[in-house]
């Protein structure tokens, strides 16, 4: 894969020297910490003889309290929410770790802290997330970018590295458009068709594509499952489908189960559904010569070749896992 120091979870390194230096002027004073953040006691406004919090008391704060309600990378957590609301780089955040910060500032911290201890995922909380070194905007009408399916645009825009000619491009169930967008930024010679069932979705999508100044993808709202009577055939297509069984809901992570879009996570039934459909509809909306990248699931591997052993040549490419992820085949 790329560069992973784009990932979210990297921490940045700071010199033993500051943070030392840091460590020397952390308030000791637990419990007013504590006060100033549990929900039912944080007050709207600081009093007069309330202790001025700056930005390096009330990470350390809330490092330990998301610690103690087990919430993933507490201090990067804090640290991005810090951010967020004082618009600073982790990197500035280091540098001015002695900045008070004002009641307002607190209250809306208050406010992102009560969302995430419910679970809530940290990019709705934000509005936004990293990919493939792109920012996106992100709400809950939307899947959240993960990881793996950095490999599956890496893959895409690899391939499309060895050809000499523009290309068009079909990605199915674009949500966010985390995948089309970011293939058409990197390629822009080539034409990218993006599709989606959710007007909502499609909504964030646009918005993305405005906020990266794309013109070369065009966003549509279809169901993939009537006749698509968009330009075809294309010459690459791309997918992250819904691949999560019915049965597999129940044992998601609450930030998936509670706030994610289902629609985005199952196919309601045995988590193949989507892939019967590409293998019928590929023979049609894919060139003589062109090439599909779908992202599976995990343990799915062997029940998607049989669906596209008949007429396809298929291989697999595994995530840093070294989990099947990626399936890619061309038509016979």
């Amino acid at each position: 894969m790329g560069d992973r120091s784009r990932a979210i979870g990297i921490h940045t390194t700071v010199p033993a020297n500051l943070i030392s230096y840091f460590c020397a002027k952390i308030y000791r004073t637990s419990s007013q910490i504590l006060s100033l953040f549990l929900p039912v006691s944080m007050p709207e406004t600081p009093k007069e003889d309330t202790k001025i919090w700056t930005a390096l008391s009330v990470r350390r704060w809330g490092e330990g309290y998301f610690a103690e309600k087990q919430i993933d990378s507490p201090r990067l957590t804090m640290e991005l929410m810090l951010c967020n609301i004082l618009r600073y780089s982790r990197i500035d955040l280091y540098l001015h770790y002695d900045k008070p910060l004002t009641a307002s500032e607190l209250s809306a911290l208050k406010a992102m802290i009560a969302r995430r201890v419910k679970r809530e995922p940290l990019q709705y909380i934000l509005g936004n997330t990293e990919f493939y070194g792109l920012e996106f905007k992100v709400d809950s009408s939307v899947l959240i970018p993960r990881p793996e399916t950095e490999l599956l645009v890496e893959s895409v825009i690899e391939y499309i590295g060895t050809l000499a000619q523009s290309i068009s491009i079909l990605d199915i169930g674009t949500g966010s458009g985390c995948i089309a967008l970011t293939i058409a930024k990197k390629c822009s010679d080539s034409r990218v068709v993006a599709l989606d069932i959710s007007e909502s979705a499609l909504e964030v999508a646009t918005k993305n594509r405005d906020a990266l100044s794309v013109e070369n993808c065009e966003l549509v709202k279809r169901d993939i499952f009537l006749p698509i009577s968009v330009k075809m055939p294309f010459d690459i297509i791309v997918s992250n489908p819904p691949y999560v069984s019915s049965e597999n809901m129940s044992e998601l992570e609450p930030e998936l189960a509670l706030y994610e879009p289902h629609i985005a996570l199952t196919d309601g039934a045995d988590g193949l559904k989507f892939y019967r459909r590409f293998a019928d509809i590929f023979q049609t909306i894919l060139a003589p010569n062109g090439i599909f990248f779908v992202e599976i699931g995990y343990g799915q591997v062997s029940d998607i070749l049989s669906l596209f052993s008949d007429n396809y040549d298929c291989s697999v490419k595994n995530d840093l896992a070294g989990i099947p992820r990626i399936l890619i085949g061309k038509r016979r």
